[in-house]
């Protein structure tokens, strides 16, 4: 599901490809070349079309 991520990394928001949405208060973790940065989920915003179909996900982040 692709699922637009904001956080204090990427205000603009970036767009992920993940399985699932997190819920609000969960723990997201981002693995790189340098290591790992963990951070929780503070709002969840979910867009629908007119028949109810759902069109976008936001998943803002905090350190």
């Amino acid at each position: 599901m692709k699922i637009t991520i904001k956080s204090e990394d990427s205000p603009d928001g970036k767009i992920v490809d993940w399985s699932a949405v997190p819920g609000t208060g969960d723990w997201v973790s981002f693995h790189y070349l340098g290591g790992t940065t963990h951070q929780q989920v503070s709002r969840v915003e979910y867009d629908a079309d007119r028949d109810g179909n759902l069109t976008e996900v936001t998943v803002t982040l905090t350190y």
